[in-house]
């Protein structure tokens, strides 16, 4: 009992000699982590920069992915339809100045659109009125300087051109391959937008009657395709060159004439046929709307009817002098304007027939959208149109040919049509059951 507090007054020493040793290891070690604390800000900043920079190289990657969606959106019409809504603008834009307004039944354009838009809505304002409106105009200014100014010559000076010059559009026209480059025609093509797609390669050797189905109420497919290089049609088939075929009476209104005649425009008369496939060597393609003007009561949207039944001509020309008949449809043509109900046999289609009879061209009752609003005027619907080349189909030249041989060739050509159609037709979102209506 005598020995207990001399051996708890160890313990109790041990332990102060503990306690007193333990701070100094306790600073060693706070030393110790202060050190590790003071480098680890540097290795943090290292590798802070590390994802900065990596942060920094990301949204180039992005905008690497994003510029390839853009342009795969812009090479395909229906991807870009999709993304486009057509008319309206895109949904993300949320502001009330972006978006269409209605007003008295009649849907506004919005007052905030892109320059690009508003460049394309031009281009074709342009070229739609142009059409209308240029031929006559011009026979009215020419009367009006004629009696009621002092500038009297100027109208006689052009109808002593225009009589000197009458031939031309049978002979092969006056193209411009600078107007057919304006850059202007690029807008052309991305407002619908049209695209042109090649099935075979076509020799330069050889002379060609491109047969552009259908008519549409205006074929502005054709226009852009044949018509300019907005689509590149001399980058896709090397060396050929499209003669753009039109209605006689185009070429006899003062003015348009030689502005159609800059695009590769010529008469669709025989005389004019035969120059081309004649006169002007060979790598030469003339572009018909075999259709004409009567097709273009038949075009609805959605509809897919061809006048060809009957429209022979041009096989018996292709086999008189050896030109390749290559089938050409432009899917999405006919969706570009609506069309008043006219069912066969109806007192409107009665009408409408009796006057292409006598006028040479149809009065189809349409309508597209407008400058400024959705809902009417004379401008297409922007709306994709995809016009695809066929194989040509090789003819042997034959001087005279039969009935029996043009019925045939005819035949063959429709088959070759056909193909074409049913080949590329879900492509552009059309079904599978869906055929061509030959009339």
């Amino acid at each position: 009992m005598v020995e207990t507090p001399d051996e708890t007054e160890l313990v109790q020493e041990e332990k102060i000699e503990e306690m007193v040793e333990t701070p100094v290891e306790t600073e060693s070690v706070q030393e110790e982590k202060v050190e590790e604390m003071v480098e680890t800000p540097v290795e943090t900043e290292s590798v802070q920069e590390e994802k900065v920079e990596e942060m920094g190289e990301m949204p180039d990657e992005t905008d690497s992915v994003q510029e390839e969606k853009i342009e795969e959106i812009k090479e395909n019409p229906m991807l870009r339809s999709a993304n486009l809504e057509l008319e309206k603008p895109f949904e993300s834009e949320v502001h009330e100045s972006m978006h269409p307004t209605t007003m008295f039944g009649v849907e506004f354009a919005p007052l905030i659109i892109p320059l690009e838009r508003r460049l394309q809505t031009t281009v074709v304002l342009h070229l739609v009125a142009t059409f209308f409106f240029m031929g006559y105009g011009s026979i009215l200014l020419g009367l009006y300087l004629l009696f009621f100014t002092r500038y009297w010559w100027l109208t006689v000076l052009y109808a002593g051109w225009f009589v000197y010059d009458i031939e031309t559009c049978n002979r092969g026209g006056r193209r411009s391959e600078w107007v057919r480059n304006w850059p202007i025609w690029e807008h052309y093509r991305n407002y619908f937008p049209v695209s042109l797609k090649k099935s075979a390669d076509l020799d330069p050797n050889k002379n060609y009657i491109f047969g552009y189905h259908p008519h549409g109420i205006i074929p502005l497919g054709a226009m852009c395709n044949f018509g300019t290089e907005g689509t590149g049609f001399s980058k896709l088939f090397p060396n050929i060159k499209p003669y753009l075929l039109m209605l006689q009476g185009i070429f006899w209104l003062p003015f348009l004439r030689d502005y159609m005649m800059t695009a590769g425009g010529c008469s669709v008369s025989k005389s004019s046929i035969e120059w081309i496939l004649t006169k002007e060597g060979k790598g030469n393609a003339a572009v018909i709307v075999i259709g004409g003007a009567q097709e273009a009561l038949e075009a609805h949207p959605g509809t897919h009817t061809l006048k060809l039944k009957a429209r022979k001509g041009f096989v018996k020309l292709a086999l008189r002098h050896g030109a390749s008949l290559v089938p050409v449809y432009s899917f999405g043509e006919n969706d570009l304007f609506d069309q008043a109900e006219n069912p066969v046999g109806s007192k409107l289609r009665e009408l409408q027939n009796y006057l292409t009879s006598k006028l040479g061209m149809s009065p189809p009752i349409f309508h597209g959208r407008g400058v400024f609003n959705y809902s009417f005027g004379l401008i297409p619907y922007r709306r994709p149109v995809m016009t695809v080349v066929g194989k040509p189909l090789d003819l042997e030249k034959v001087e005279n040919p039969d009935e029996t041989l043009v019925s045939q060739t005819h035949e063959k050509y429709i088959s070759e049509l056909c193909s074409l159609f049913d080949t590329h037709k879900t492509e552009f979102g059309i079904g599978e059951d869906v055929k061509l209506t030959i009339i």
